[in-house]
């Protein structure tokens, strides 16, 4: 607790700072002055918790004083210190709102119950702050923007993020998100009060952010960050012994910030975060050296957040996801030949080793690295043995590969079926024939850019995965009754 004594006696101060030490308050720091201005001058420097004020003062009275300091520090509880008792004094001291109103010289019994019962009131006062900082932080989060909130004065804070992943965690492992971040709330808890808060979120899957907030409280706020990070690295540290290679936790500790800018950070973060797919796992990140990073090699980012994706699907048991995200990974490594980048290559199989448990060996080869992806995305989608999920999954897989060179024969061997058997049960399960659903999503897709955009007959045909504009027409005209040129035509006359 930060305590201001404003007395121009120095015996009177001499007396109530003896008292006070007496009493055994945490995180006791005493500062005086000795007049009206002196005091509004440690006001500003201070953002104290509490300041005992006399009321008659040179060159700027207690009460003139504490109107003015009211608006340098709000969050500060004045008590006023007195020789007199007159009515107007008082009248004035509760229109300033002081609840606390005492007699010089002030005894220790006077003082215990001051302090205990301001105390509580800050108490209050803190978990209130802390839960409209919780707040704000999750409103701004969900509406995918800015919140204005004149609850909390955003113009007076400062805020700090690290970004928390859990790579390779199993439901039986030992180690949880949750029993980690309960680790990190006690590490913060000494720390937390009006002007210092922590609340965390649930950024993605195995993902969090730890958020803090502190206020300009004189050199307090970041001390107590300081500290507060360094015993959650220590804790971090501690758990990764304990855990080996069971689950691997990454830190990522961005740079100090104004409130007023945190959608912004938040969302620069969340970007960097995947980096660590290739960059190592287990290891605490500067958010500015992930910057950086990009900046030297601009082609991990996109390979990274597909190798962040396919732990995601692994873990939520999505094989079509899955093997749709494969397909985009190897398309990205050989179109941008990174396929004989070999520290790359080895970067990417060990994460892949430790997220999913896709078994490469530590040199493995583009080669070995792709056979194995697309066995794991085959046998995937294989371990879907129950009829109508398979179809479901057909379905799925369709729906977003229609555009492309697609027939039965492909579709059965991704799924390790025989052709007729797919054939059979997708006619069986969906009242339709597999080619006649690729076409229809094909004719839908055709009618909507069409009317939608100003593609040429030709570039339309394209686009739905036909190569013969003769033939393109002839179905259209089948499922619609005229001719594609005829239908945006009539489309266009229309509007």
């Amino acid at each position: 607790m930060k305590i201001i004594i404003a007395d121009d006696e120095h015996l009177i101060r001499l007396n109530i700072r003896y008292n006070l030490e007496k009493l055994n308050i945490h995180g006791l720091r005493i500062h005086e002055a000795t007049d009206g201005f002196e005091l509004l001058r440690e006001l500003e420097q201070q953002l104290p918790d509490v300041a005992f004020v006399d009321i008659k003062m040179p060159l700027l009275g207690g009460l003139e004083a504490i109107e003015k300091g009211k608006l340098i520090s709000p969050h500060t509880e004045f008590v006023i210190l007195t020789g007199f008792s007159e009515f107007d004094y008082a009248r004035k001291a509760i229109a300033l709102r002081i609840n606390e109103y005492l007699l010089k010289p002030v005894s220790l019994d006077q003082l215990k119950s001051v302090i205990h019962s301001i105390g509580e009131l800050l108490t209050h006062k803190a978990a209130e702050s802390h839960r409209l900082f919780a707040l704000r932080i999750a409103e701004m989060i969900a509406a995918m923007a800015p919140v204005e909130d004149d609850r909390l004065r955003q113009d007076d804070m400062s805020c700090k993020l690290i970004a928390v992943c859990f790579d390779g965690m199993k439901a039986t492992n030992h180690l949880t998100a949750e029993a980690w971040l309960e680790h990190a709330r006690k590490c913060a808890e000494p720390y937390l009060g009006r002007h210092f808060h922590m609340t965390v979120v649930n950024s993605r899957d195995h993902e969090w952010v730890l958020v803090f907030g502190y206020d300009k409280a004189g050199e307090t706020g970041s001390e107590y960050l300081v500290s507060c990070i360094t015993d959650i690295r220590r804790m971090t540290v501690a758990w990764r012994k304990e855990q080996s290679s069971a689950t691997q936790i990454t830190l990522v500790t961005g740079s100090t910030f104004p409130f007023r800018t945190f959608f912004f950070a938040y969302g620069e973060l969340q970007q960097l975060t995947c980096l660590r797919a290739l960059s190592g796992t287990s290891v605490d990140y500067s958010q500015s050296f992930l910057k950086a990073i990009t900046q030297d090699k601009p082609h991990y980012m996109p390979i990274c957040a597909l190798l962040v994706e396919l732990a995601r699907y692994e873990r939520n048991q999505s094989p079509i996801e899955f093997g749709s995200t494969v397909e985009q990974l190897i398309a990205l490594i050989e179109t941008s030949r990174l396929h004989d980048n070999i520290r790359l290559i080895r970067a990417a199989g060990q994460y892949l080793r430790c997220a999913i448990g896709l078994s490469v060996e530590p040199d493995v080869d583009y080669s070995g690295l792709k056979s194995e992806l697309l066995d794991y995305s085959k046998r995937m989608l294989g371990s879907r043995t129950d009829r109508s999920h398979i179809i479901r999954s057909i379905v799925a897989y369709t729906k977003a590969h229609y555009a492309e060179e697609i027939s039965v024969a492909k579709v059965a061997n991704l799924f390790d079926i025989s052709p007729n058997y797919l054939s059979a049960l997708f006619h069986k399960e969906t009242g339709t024939r597999f080619v006649e659903y690729v076409t229809e999503l094909r004719m839908k897709e055709a009618q909507r850019l069409l009317v939608a955009t100003d593609l040429s007959v030709h570039e339309v045909t394209r686009k739905v995965g036909l190569y013969s504009t003769s033939h393109f027409s002839k179905l259209f005209a089948k499922y619609y009754g005229v001719s594609p040129q005829e239908y945006k035509r009539n489309t266009i006359s229309n509007r």
